[in-house]
């Protein structure tokens, strides 16, 4: 399993404070057979600045490889924006470290 977590604009220790298709750029993690995260890639995110229903089909091909979606908001309340719900991880503007504490949580409950 592969999962993006959004990374802040000038701190790659911290997940972007804002919606997750704002972010500038995404930390690619790798699922290990025991269930350690191992980081892949930082990939840069060209449509971070970008709006509307074409975004969302562009941001979908960019994370087209990814399982799950990390980050501290996903767009509007009530709206699936690019992703669907059981594809994403809200867990608010904290630590990179904190983020994949959580996720660490998460896959062994």
């Amino acid at each position: 399993m592969r999962v993006a977590i959004a990374l802040a604009k000038d701190d790659a220790t911290r997940v972007y404070p804002g919606p997750f298709g704002h972010a500038p750029r995404y930390a690619i993690y790798e699922a290990g057979p025991s269930g350690e995260l191992v980081l892949l890639e930082i990939r840069e995110n060209p449509y971070a600045k970008a709006h509307g229903e074409e975004k969302h089909a562009k941001m979908r091909e960019l994370l087209r490889d990814v399982d799950l979606k990390v980050g501290a908001r996903f767009g509007h309340k009530g709206s699936l924006g690019a992703f669907p719900l059981a594809d994403r991880v809200e867990v608010g503007p904290v630590s990179l470290e904190e983020a994949l504490a959580r996720l660490k949580e998460r896959s062994s409950a």
